[in-house]
């Protein structure tokens, strides 16, 4: 398989992005970021390195890919806490 080459180069970030520690992820639909401070002060209470994953009230492809990304976090050791929509509404 022949490998592309990109007309671009990227290069390493710069130092404060590469020393930064995340502190936790949130991962809201676009539907609820008008609820920023609902679900910011929930992620902001999780322990360090935590990850909070708001899911959709209907039961679609998208609940099954957040299932998979729960896993895969909780897998590498992140506490995962995940909330339906309607408790931020």
């Amino acid at each position: 398989m022949k490998q592309m080459t990109l007309p671009y180069s990227i290069g390493n970030p710069p130092r404060a992005i590469r020393k930064a520690k995340l502190d936790n992820i949130a991962l809201v639909p676009a539907s609820l970021l008008f609820q920023k401070g609902k679900y910011q002060t929930i992620a902001n209470n999780l322990p360090g390195q935590g990850v909070l994953i708001c899911e959709t009230n209907k039961k679609e492809r998208i609940s099954h890919i957040l299932e998979s990304v729960a896993d895969f976090f909780r897998q590498r050791g992140h506490f995962v806490k995940t909330l339906p929509s309607s408790l931020l509404i």
